[in-house]
């Protein structure tokens, strides 16, 4: 067995790792923004089907969502293709569906839904949580910033600058809205659409 003093240094260490872990990863998405607003993705463009994006997403977070009992679902649609990145893309929707998870509290229900329209493809974020304040919501998408209700859990405040950096790379616009109850992101990609 260790000896105390031995086991508050493992602590210690285990800390510090931890910690360390924390700034590599926020390390980590601060070059990938950095890279994305250089323009130096765009290399990676090709026909992207934001439907079967979704798909994948919810498919892989949403056995991780029902442990922690919260609900994650997707709107089924047509096919959605647009021209980008499809890692980023992936990683873009990850940070949504992560942000509405964490956010949303105790069995919060998120739901992704794709839609296509004249205008071109959305993909909006929905969840039953409590939304967020109307002075917080211009600062979402600040590098670093933090709604002041999730102060105290763990996070870069990088996930929805990320998603900021993504949408301007590929020339979409992104809105916020309060829903009575819940919140909303919409993502939308100026056409024209193509369904396959």
């Amino acid at each position: 067995a260790l000896a105390s003093g031995d086991a508050d240094k493992t602590e210690s260490l285990e800390a510090a790792l931890e910690d360390l872990d924390a700034i590599l990863r926020t390390f980590a998405a601060l070059l990938r923004i950095a890279q994305i607003e250089s323009g130096v993705r765009r290399a990676g463009f090709r026909p992207t089907d934001l439907m079967t994006t979704a798909r994948t997403v919810v498919e892989a977070f949403a056995p991780t969502a029902e442990d922690a009992g919260a609900k994650l679902e997707l709107m089924a649609g047509e096919a959605a293709v647009v021209d980008g990145d499809p890692e980023l893309l992936t990683q873009m929707l990850v940070n949504l569906v992560e942000n509405a998870l964490r956010h949303g509290g105790a069995g919060v229900v998120a739901t992704v839904k794709v839609e296509r329209s004249a205008a071109g493809v959305s993909v909006r974020v929905v969840d039953t949580g409590p939304g967020v304040p109307e002075a917080e919501r211009e600062r979402l998408f600040d590098r670093f910033y933090r709604l002041e209700q999730s102060r105290s859990t763990p996070g870069s405040g990088l996930g929805l600058a990320l998603v900021a950096a993504v949408a301007r790379l590929h020339g979409a616009a992104v809105a916020v809205r309060n829903l009575t109850p819940g919140f909303e992101v919409r993502v939308t990609f100026p056409g024209p659409v193509r369904s396959g």
